[in-house]
């Protein structure tokens, strides 16, 4: 019993250096997670005929994301993400009269990264994916003295792309994006511009 305790013991501290090794970082490959901040802006037809009939629109707010990532060699990717796009919003009065609409938007996206490292950790990337996008549309309204409130939802798959440059230092990423997010609903398009600054880890 005692020689097989040893013989075991023996067999972890030779294999034990060899399975750390395995397990090294390596900056070609790997997976990584990140999270970002940035602007978002959307721009819409309808949106924007309502701008020129002087209805007061906010077409911008602050854009959210968290992505994963894993990096198969120095010029590909894949990567997964969780975007909130922030709140959008209309309103305009007439006399006692007046409306108000919000348009929140969120989605998963799934993209290909194609990336070209430059030297010392920096590089430039190109995305192409698709976003499962989610919006949520609310009103009220006070017309003739009576209230009116309503609220309504849809969803789709659309496409969307970006570019961006990325600097890593000691397994840490710091990244600059802009993306475009092409949204169709119902006929009506939808573009979010999101321009993002990112923080990352490399596994």
């Amino acid at each position: 019993m005692k020689r097989l305790i040893a013989t075991a013991a023996l067999a972890g501290l030779v294999a034990s250096p060899a399975f750390a090794q395995s397990y090294q970082y390596n900056p070609a490959e790997g997976p990584y997670l990140g999270a970002g901040i940035g602007h978002s802006s959307l721009d819409n037809d309808t949106l924007n005929e309502w701008d020129s009939y002087g209805v007061s629109t906010d077409d911008t707010d602050t854009g959210y994301k968290l992505f994963a990532g894993y990096q198969f060699n120095p010029n590909f990717a894949v990567e997964a993400s969780y975007l909130d796009f922030g709140d959008f919003s209309a309103s305009g009065s007439s006399g006692p009269d007046n409306a108000n609409i919000k348009l929140g938007v969120d989605g998963f996206g799934f993209a290909l990264v194609g990336k070209l490292p430059i030297q010392n950790g920096f590089s430039v990337h190109g995305k192409l994916g698709m976003v499962a996008w989610e919006a949520d549309l609310e009103g009220n309204a006070t017309l003739d003295g009576s209230y009116y409130r309503a609220s309504a939802g849809e969803d789709g798959t659309d496409p969307f792309y970006g570019i961006g440059a990325e600097y890593e230092i000691q397994q840490i990423m710091m990244r600059a994006e802009y993306e475009r997010y092409d949204i169709s609903d119902s006929g009506e398009d939808f573009e979010i511009d999101l321009f993002s600054a990112s923080l990352g880890y490399r596994f």
